[in-house]
Order: structure tokens, then C-alpha cells, then sequence
């Protein structure tokens, strides 16, 4: 099942039927203790095990349903999050999909509104990618043909990249003049990019 951006499988219903059992406030503070860990980069673990247990207590869950219920509101602003979706938006998906009260949906889409453009800014920090380059260094060589004429002799350069993630590695490129041209264009290219999603205005989301 799907509400256009929000995947819905069997276990985020079981989610949307346990948050709509829990009091307003109680919800409201837990909602918002997620989007503010979600801000600082944290989306998982977001709860101690001492936070976990004292959330059992004050809930009346069982393990597994404060599990699900953490990630099912996790994941919610996950989604909104990746596909930048506006409040008005996240407001009609909990109504027509998640089977909620419309008290719970005001709670969520407060949330949202409140915390969006920080949670979407710590998204675009993070990396997808499990290995990343950490450090970059570089040296120019000249080849020679047998003849070894200055006429003959090209400048090679070596780019070694340092690799950090799961296992730190290095990896040598060999570039000539034209491939450093082009990587160069690249790079440009890549730059302007980033320039333009640097920052995403408030007033996309709401």
C-alpha cells in the first residue's frame, strides 16, 4: 500500500494502530523527541535502553510494539524527508491512509512543520554510500617513449585517493593532461549542483 510518498507495508499499519492509542501528550513529546534526533543525524537508536524502558512503562507497550511504533514514526518523516514533502501533503496522507485519529494527524504534521528543513538538511549530510574518499593526494610523472625525445615525453599525473567506510583503502588513478580536463569539468559541474540544493527554504515545505 502506498500514500503517493509514504510506503505502507503490514508493519507500519500495526505502527499508525499503536500511535493512534496513545494519549496526545504523551505522543506529542515522543514525536518530537524523534524529529529532534533526526535533526542531529541520529535516526537510529534514537532511545537507551534505560529511555526504552521507561517509554514501556509510560506507553503500556510491550517491547515489540514500542519497536514498531518508534520505527513507523521514524520512518514517516524518513519519507517526507526524501521526497520533500509539504505539510499540506503529509496532512492528507495520514488522513486518507494511516487510519489515524485527527488529533494524531495534527500532532504529526506540527512535528513537520516545526522540525522539516532541519530533519531535510541532516539527510543531505549523510552519505549513502558505505565507502567514502577521505583525502586526496598527487604527484606528476613524465613518460617517455623508447627514444626518449623531450618532443615524445608526457606528464602523467597520479591522483591517490584515500578510501575511509567499512575498510579503509587506497586507490591510484593515472590521468593525462585530457582526463584531468575533463574530471576538472566534472568537478564543475558537480560544484554547481550542490550549490543549488546547499539550502532548502522553509517555505517549499509548508
Amino acid at each position: 500500500m502506498s500514500g503517493s510518498w509514504l510506503s505502507i507495508d503490514e508493519r507500519m499499519k500495526r505502527g499508525f494502530e499503536i500511535l493512534d492509542k496513545i494519549e496526545n501528550s504523551k505522543l506529542r513529546l515522543l514525536v518530537n523527541r524523534i524529529c529532534q534526533s533526526l535533526q542531529s543525524g541520529v535516526s537510529k537508536n534514537i532511545f537507551n535502553t534505560e529511555e526504552e524502558e521507561k517509554l514501556l512503562v509510560s506507553l503500556n507497550l510491550e517491547k515489540v510494539d514500542l519497536t514498531i511504533l518508534l520505527q513507523t514514526i521514524t520512518s514517516v518523516y524518513s519519507q517526507a524527508s526524501f521526497h520533500l514533502v509539504k505539510s499540506a501533503a503529509l496532512e492528507n496522507t495520514m488522513k486518507e491512509h494511516c487510519s489515524i485519529g485527527k488529533d494524531k494527524v495534527a500532532i504529526l504534521e506540527h512535528a513537520w512543520i516545526t522540525h522539516s528543513e532541519g530533519i531535510v538538511n541532516a539527510f543531505k549530510r549523510q552519505s549513502i554510500f558505505p565507502t567514502q574518499v577521505t583525502d586526496i593526494s598527487w604527484s606528476v610523472d613524465v613518460k617517455a617513449a623508447s627514444t626518449a625525445t623531450a618532443k615524445e615525453a608526457k606528464p602523467i599525473a597520479k591522483l591517490q585517493l584515500n578510501l575511509g567506510g567499512l575498510e579503509n583503502s587506497r586507490v591510484t588513478v593515472e590521468m593525462n593532461k585530457t582526463d584531468l580536463w575533463n574530471l576538472f569539468h566534472k568537478l564543475d559541474d558537480i560544484q554547481s549542483q550542490l550549490e543549488s540544493l546547499k539550502w532548502v527554504p522553509s517555505s517549499i515545505l509548508l
